[in-house]
């Protein structure tokens, strides 16, 4: 017998049968009623275990875009959600490091869009929520591939005036705390300039 789901989870499977995202639906959902009286809590995980869960019509499911489970998979526990592994190329590794990646001030214009595209198209890296800021990505990766990500992030050109350019002035290694106060300083930043995320 299928486990009967909760209302939240309901309302939130339809709104991505209409092309929501499923996990944004379920966000919302779960913080509008947290709300009812209180403030959300605006901790990165929301009770996802950092999963990323988008409709798949094929399958009719949800599936994490990151770690490629299905939600069926991840929530059939008696406990907890189990967390997201992470990209396909972690290899299963749960720890995290980041990358700060200081645009190059020589291209004309921001490549934030190209540079978290260029990352995520490695396998082995990614831009979470609230990564970009002042001219700087934040980038998440495993500790047993960051180094040779930090290698391909330094390959990546664009050109100006006819000439390839190095698409970032400097990669700087951060440790797991010191990605995570960047995130959390950047959300701050979001929420005081535009309010709250929907």
């Amino acid at each position: 017998m299928p486990k009967k789901q909760n209302t939240n989870a309901q309302r939130a499977r339809e709104a991505a049968r209409r092309g929501t995202k499923y996990t944004h639906a379920l966000r919302k959902a779960v913080a509008d009623e947290a709300t009812a009286g209180t403030r959300a809590s605006s901790k990165p995980d929301d009770g996802f275990g950092g999963h990323e869960f988008e409709y798949e019509q094929v399958t009719d499911l949800f599936r994490c875009t990151e770690c490629r489970v299905y939600e069926v998979a991840a929530r059939d526990t008696d406990g907890p959600i189990k967390p997201c592994t992470g990209l396909i190329g972690y290899d299963g590794d749960t720890e995290r490091v980041y990358l700060l990646l200081t645009e190059n001030p020589a291209l004309p214009y921001s490549h934030a869009g190209f540079l978290a595209t260029s990352v995520r198209s490695t396998g082995i890296g990614r831009a979470p929520r609230f990564s970009w800021r002042d001219g700087k990505l934040l980038v998440e990766s495993a500790p047993s591939v960051v180094a040779e990500l930090a290698h391909r992030i330094g390959q990546i050109t664009s050109p100006v005036d006819g000439r390839q350019v190095p698409a970032v002035s400097s990669i700087d290694h951060l440790t797991p705390e010191g990605g995570q106060a960047i995130i959390a300083a950047n959300y701050a930043a979001y929420v005081a300039e535009y309010g709250e995320p929907a």
